[in-house]
């Protein structure tokens, strides 16, 4: 199953490893960084829409 993590990119910056969490549990992992803040779909409308329109598409 195809799974899409947006992350912030100031929390990869801190060291969490969104990504290396989830494939663990998703080996089809689309892992993105984003420098929207907490309310992603607010703050970045677009990339969040284009990765959900890429997550249906895969």
């Amino acid at each position: 199953m195809p799974v899409t993590v947006v992350q912030q990119d100031w929390g990869a910056q801190l060291g969490y490893d969104a990504a290396g969490v989830w494939k663990a549990w998703a080996p089809d992992l689309d892992h993105r960084l984003t420098r929207a803040g907490h309310f992603m779909a607010e703050g970045a409308p677009d990339e969040v829409a284009a990765a959900i329109q890429d997550l249906l598409a895969r």
